[in-house]
């Protein structure tokens, strides 16, 4: 991916995608190399590396970039996302800023990429939702079936009717995306969407998941890039209730999407 004076490759190196930013970061490319950031750690499974030894930063201001991106996938989907800096200049700037003040700095990238958490395939699903009326039907469905799938039974009350309440709330022209992981004890239920939610429409929301969870709950919204966002849940599972997941003949529902 290239533009007027930032150059962005992407690659994938022991199962992480790594991003290296070449050229000049300034006022003008910011919002796209966000972008950018923001819609890999959005659909990644793994984790996302980012290389900036051949980055150049109009103003040292604009390097708080990726402590932004990563204080919103921290949050959802949870992934790892890490920058490698070896060059002694550029980590002394950012070590004068008092930055990175969050995301993780590393001087190789293999040191960032060993550093990953892992996560298996089979803890996700990432799937488009029709646009008819059985929108509701179909996301409770496929929720039902992953729950099934992971061995949560005792979700079984729950997140459906999470994943129901969150696409019945959303008004998009365009397709949704359900999106589910499952990491340690914390399921996620989520929608990938062009629409914004105001504060009445979010309050209304929180009640009723309220009303429906009987676990801890978190709920919020990370920016996706390209205008859109992901509106999700996260659940906490009780560790007691967790049994051998059951293994299903792979669907397109399942099917992991890059």
């Amino acid at each position: 991916m290239a533009g007027d004076s930032l150059e962005v490759d992407v690659r994938e190196q022991n199962g992480v995608l790594v991003v290296r930013f070449s050229g000049r970061l300034d006022w003008a490319t910011y919002m796209r190399a966000q972008d950018v950031l923001l819609d890999h750690a959005t659909k990644e499974l793994v984790g996302v590396v980012v290389e900036l030894d051949e980055l150049v930063a109009e103003s040292p201001a604009l390097l708080v970039l990726f402590d932004v991106v990563w204080l919103s996938a921290v949050r959802w989907p949870g992934i790892s996302l890490s920058i490698v800096v070896s060059d002694h200049q550029l980590r002394s700037t950012l070590e004068s800023r008092g930055l990175p003040r969050h995301i993780p700095m590393y001087s190789t990238t293999s040191a960032a990429v060993a550093a990953v958490e892992r996560l298996k395939h089979e803890d996700r699903v990432d799937a488009p939702l029709p646009t008819c009326r059985c929108l509701p039907h179909v996301a409770e469905r496929i929720t039902e079936r992953a729950c099934e799938r992971w061995g949560i039974q005792s979700m079984l009350d729950v997140a459906p009717q999470v994943a129901v309440e969150l696409v019945s709330h959303i008004e998009d022209d365009s397709p949704l995306a359900l999106l589910l992981r499952m990491r340690g004890n914390k399921l996620s239920v989520a929608v990938r969407t062009t629409a914004r939610f105001d504060l009445k429409q979010w309050h209304i929301m929180r009640h009723n998941v309220a009303s429906i969870a009987v676990c801890n709950f978190t709920m919020g919204e990370t920016p996706a890039g390209a205008g859109r966002h992901v509106i999700w849940s996260v659940l906490d599972v009780p560790q007691d209730s967790q049994r051998p997941p059951i293994h299903f003949p792979e669907t397109a529902a399942f099917t992991h999407q890059t």
